[in-house]
Order: structure tokens, then C-alpha cells, then sequence
């Protein structure tokens, strides 16, 4: 059993073995760019390479959601083709920078420190090239990172034994964004992110999410087919009255069917959207998701378990004329379904809690409780990505799998390539000296 003491020694050792020189004589060609000798050339390689593989992450990302707003792949194409071009762009010099700064410091020290390995080159990267982004992505990116370094962070903790494995705690934290988030939702408090806000209305706003002269799907139409029918059923063989404080116009058990039906269909859209955006526009990754059927139900069913709770409960507390906190109850109860979801469901938990910071964040702001801190979400994405980075390249066991996955396509198998034994070297060279072992 590691006592406090011994804690607290390991996280100053840590710390201070960031700064301390590991080892001397290595060249940047060896641990970074073996493919060439030559950092200008390995650059320019890896520039060419970058570029190509952002345009394809960028191209499928932002056509999937014209292509879901019935637009041809040709409307799509014109329509995203500059913020393609904006983002491949911040994608390429993200990388370009963070490799060039990584040869820089070691030409310029003459050493690796664990610190030059990869978390300074990648803050640098971050800097020079999160401005190329328009300020609404520069959000979702900060966002994203944050959630990844937090797992990160919480990886290395426990790899390390200052804190237990938490069994669990991802329900717990889903719960607890859940009710921030569904609270923020219905009464318009604050307006966290637009994707997030119209997702939510696409989960528990199903009634009202279609005007009455738009085009619905094949699927809308049969779903709001079931479900009229089944408020016939209810209200035609039984006395029942919903609440004055209920804004729907079915009665509560048809519209809480209704709702469930439609997450039901929006978790499987959703699962199959966020697999073809993560493997680069690949149907064939698409495909595979239905080979793996028992987790596409677990996803999908969640997603309409968790949709239809929400409004049934709402539904419930509104007979008891509960009104202030009803949101916040219902979020957070309902987030106790997210056990349903398959492992690893901590990603997902520490996005939605990064949400719910923000919007907490905001809110405070809004109420002037705290002041708005200068360039807030550039520096959280630097501080962010530079700690994601140096979790990936140094401790690449901590990582998580589908980012590992994401570095080695942006990278063209670069990164799976490094040579870990001298990555590892410097690593255990600077805790060394940082014992006085050295």
C-alpha cells in the first residue's frame, strides 16, 4: 500500500525529472524522423503527407452533415469546400510546427528533457496554428482535447497508484453532466454549443423538430404514424389528462414512446456518423460497425432509454406541479442509464462533463460571478493537446486506442514507427538524474 508520503514524493520526482537533461547525443533524426537524416527534408515529407490525409478527415466531416440535410454531394462539396480548406490547413501546420519545434529545441539544447519531447513541441504546434481555426471549431476542438487529457491525466494516476481505479465513476459523472446539461437545455439559460444544443433538441424535442411543410424521412413518418395511433389507443380507452406545465401535444405516454422511438434511431445515425468521421470517410469501417451488433444495440438502446426517461419523468414531476428543478432531476436520474452503455464509455462521460464545465463556465460569466479569462479557449486547447501528446508519444499505453488509431492514419504509420526503446531511454534517464541517481 503506497502511503501519502510516497505519493507525494513520486509527483515531485515527476515533475521535477521534466526539467532535468536525460540524454546527451541523440539526434533528432534517430527518435523523430528516421526516414531521413535530413530535418528539412523529413519536414517537407511530412508536410506533403499531413496535408493530404487532413483533406480527407476534413472532407468527410464537414460533407456527413450536408449530406444529412438532404443536399446533393455536389451542393456539399461547393458549400464546405473553404472551411475544408481553413481546417486541413490548421491540421498541417499543427503537425509541420509541432515536428519542426521538436528539432529546434534539440539543436538548441544539444539534449532531449522529457519536457522537449513532445509536450513542448506540440504547446508550440497548438499556438501557431489553433488561430487558423474559426473561433466556434477552436471551441470544439478545446472541448475534445480537454476530455482527452483528462483521461490521460486520470490514466497516469492510476498506472501510478496515486489514486484507485474508479468502478463506476463514468455513470456518475454522465449523471452529473446529464443534469447540468438537460437543465441548461430547457430553459435556455445559456447557450452552450450549438452541435450540442441541436443534438439535444433532436433527442427530447422530437415533437417540434420538423416544420409542418418540411420533407420528413421514410422512418419520421412511420414513427409518427405508431405513435398517433398509440394516442388514440390511450386516449380513447382511458380518462387521462396531462399536466398544464407539459408542452406536448400527445398525451405523456405517447409522447414518451415517441421520443424513445426517435433516440432509438438517432443513437444508430449517430454511431454510424461518428465511425465514418474517425476512420477518414471509410464505408467499409462503417459496415463493420453491424458486424459488432451486441454493442450498436447497447449504444442505440441507451440513447432511446435515456430520451424517453428524460420526458416521462419530466412528465411525472409535472403532475406533482414540480417545475424549478424538474430538468436537473430528470438529467441526472436518467444518466444513471448510461450503465447500459458498452466499455470503454469513460470517453464519452468526460466529453459531456467537459460540456457541462463549459456551460457552467459561461454562465458564471454571464452572471458576472467570475471575469472571462483572456484567450481561455486557445489555452486550453495548447495546455490540452501538448499533455495528450506527451501521454501518446511517451507513455502510449495510456492512450486512448481510437486517437492512437487517428495519429497513425494523419501520420501514415509515422507515429506507430517511433522507436520506443529510446523514447523510453530518455524518459528513464531524466528521473535518474532528477533521484540523484545519475
Amino acid at each position: 500500500m503506497i502511503t501519502t508520503r510516497e505519493k507525494i514524493e513520486c509527483l515531485l520526482k515527476t515533475a521535477q525529472s521534466l526539467f532535468v537533461p536525460g540524454v546527451y547525443g541523440l539526434p533528432c533524426s534517430k527518435l523523430w524522423h528516421p526516414e531521413h537524416r535530413r530535418c528539412d527534408i523529413a519536414g517537407l515529407q511530412f508536410l506533403s503527407v499531413c496535408s493530404v490525409k487532413a483533406v480527407k478527415i476534413y472532407t468527410a466531416l464537414y460533407l456527413l452533415p450536408q449530406l444529412l440535410k438532404h443536399k446533393s454531394i455536389y451542393e456539399g462539396l461547393k458549400k464546405t469546400f473553404p472551411d475544408v480548406i481553413r481546417s486541413a490547413a490548421f491540421l498541417t501546420v499543427h503537425c509541420y510546427v509541432t515536428c519542426a519545434a521538436h528539432c529546434v529545441l534539440r539543436r538548441l539544447l544539444g539534449h532531449y528533457r522529457a519536457i522537449t519531447v513532445a509536450f513542448i513541441p506540440s504547446a508550440i504546434g497548438s499556438l501557431a496554428s489553433i488561430s487558423i481555426e474559426k473561433y466556434h471549431r477552436q471551441e470544439i476542438l478545446a472541448i475534445y482535447m480537454a476530455s482527452l487529457a483528462l483521461e490521460c491525466l486520470y490514466e497516469m494516476a492510476v498506472y501510478r497508484g496515486l489514486i484507485p481505479q474508479l468502478k463506476g465513476g463514468e455513470v456518475v459523472l454522465f449523471s452529473l453532466s446529464s443534469a447540468v446539461l438537460t437543465h441548461f437545455h430547457r430553459n435556455k439559460e445559456v447557450k452552450i454549443n450549438d452541435t450540442l444544443d441541436w443534438m439535444m433538441s433532436k433527442l427530447l424535442d422530437c415533437e417540434h423538430q420538423t416544420k409542418p411543410t418540411q420533407q420528413k424521412y421514410l422512418i419520421t413518418r412511420l414513427r409518427e404514424g405508431l405513435t398517433e395511433q398509440f394516442d388514440k389507443l390511450i386516449t380513447g380507452h382511458f380518462s387521462y389528462h396531462k399536466s398544464d406545465l407539459c408542452t406536448h401535444d400527445k398525451s405523456c405516454i405517447a409522447h414518451t414512446l415517441d421520443t424513445g422511438l426517435n433516440g432509438l434511431i438517432w443513437g444508430t445515425i449517430i454511431q454510424m456518423c461518428i465511425r465514418l468521421l474517425s476512420s477518414g470517410g471509410s464505408l467499409r469501417q462503417v459496415m463493420r460497425l453491424f458486424e459488432r451488433r451486441s454493442d450498436l444495440a447497447r449504444v442505440s438502446s441507451f440513447v432511446g432509454a435515456y430520451s424517453a426517461s428524460v420526458v416521462a419523468l419530466e412528465c411525472l414531476l409535472h403532475k406533482a406541479n414540480i417545475k424549478v428543478i424538474t430538468p436537473a432531476l430528470s438529467g441526472a436520474v436518467s444518466g444513471l442509464l448510461f450503465a447500459i452503455m458498452p466499455e470503454p464509455s469513460g470517453p464519452v462521460a468526460l466529453y459531456f462533463f467537459c460540456r457541462a464545465f463549459q456551460g457552467v463556465y459561461k454562465k458564471l460569466i454571464q452572471d458576472q460571478i467570475i471575469p472571462e479569462i483572456p484567450y481561455d479557449t486557445a489555452l486550453l486547447f495548447t495546455v490540452s493537446t501538448a499533455i495528450t501528446l506527451h501521454t501518446g508519444i511517451c507513455e502510449p499505453h495510456l492512450m486512448r486506442p481510437s486517437y492512437t488509431a487517428f495519429l497513425n492514419y494523419l501520420t501514415d504509420e509515422r507515429y506507430k514507427q517511433l522507436d520506443r526503446s529510446l523514447i523510453n531511454e530518455v524518459m528513464k534517464n531524466t528521473v535518474q538524474r532528477a533521484s540523484g541517481k545519475l
